[in-house]
């Protein structure tokens, strides 16, 4: 089971949190919970990296953003669900640079938690549908800027299977694997390896580069 360790100054939320969590039969552990910045360190330091980290964005001690990508250097493995009551531009553009694998509103449901931990420790990300809203806005507006830049051969839309399309438009809409499954009559498992393979095939490393492909393509209606 993937071994979470909850940073979130509210203990009433943490242990929220922590039952909700439990629920999920053979999904994930919490082995630890820190209510500070430095009682992160404190327990990184005396008890290693856990496989996962969620992370509240303010923190009494410190910004969440600062801390995550202080632990992506530090912890290049470790992989991060950061909590926001917020969801703003730069948050979301900042998150997406530093390489978090999700990002969750705290006002989230049960079912968004268990989606998130599962796709994160799946090899994926996880942005509710707000936030992938905004990936696309900001993808949309780098498009046209950037793009003199990028060197690399771009994949072509027809190397995709129609199923493949569907995939990445309900993924790209801030579904999970789960969800997707259910409108496609698919296992949540048979999304993932969909997802997988469509990284793959387009040489992709992670979902905002997916989605920035899908909007310049024309895969997926931003407005």
């Amino acid at each position: 089971m993937t071994k979470i360790v909850l940073v979130d100054d509210h203990e009433l939320y943490r242990m929220g949190l922590r039952v909700a969590i439990a629920q999920i039969q053979d999904l994930a552990e919490i082995i630890g919970e820190c209510g500070s910045s430095q009682e992160l360190e404190d327990y990184l330091h005396e008890q290693g990296a856990p496989d996962m980290i969620i992370l509240d964005i303010r923190l009494p001690d410190g910004n969440g953003v600062d801390i995550a990508r202080r632990l992506k250097t530090e912890y290049p493995d470790l992989k991060i669900i950061m909590l926001s009551s917020e969801v703003s531009e730069k948050i979301v553009n900042d998150l997406l640079e530093i390489g978090v694998e999700g990002y969750m509103s705290k006002m989230a449901q049960t079912s968004d938690i268990e989606n998130a931990i599962r796709t994160v420790t799946t090899g994926g990300n996880f942005y509710g549908k707000s936030i992938a809203k905004i990936i696309m806005d900001l993808c949309v507006s780098r498009s046209a800027g950037h793009s003199h830049k990028n060197t690399r051969k771009q994949p072509n839309p027809s190397e995709l299977t129609e199923r493949e399309i569907e995939v990445i438009q309900h993924l790209c809409n801030g579904l999970s694997a789960k969800e997707t499954g259910e409108k496609m009559h698919l296992s949540h498992r048979t999304v993932e390896t969909h997802r997988s393979n469509i990284l793959h095939k387009l040489g992709f490393s992670n979902a905002a580069e997916l989605i920035r492909y899908a909007v310049k393509e024309g895969l997926v209606d931003w407005q």
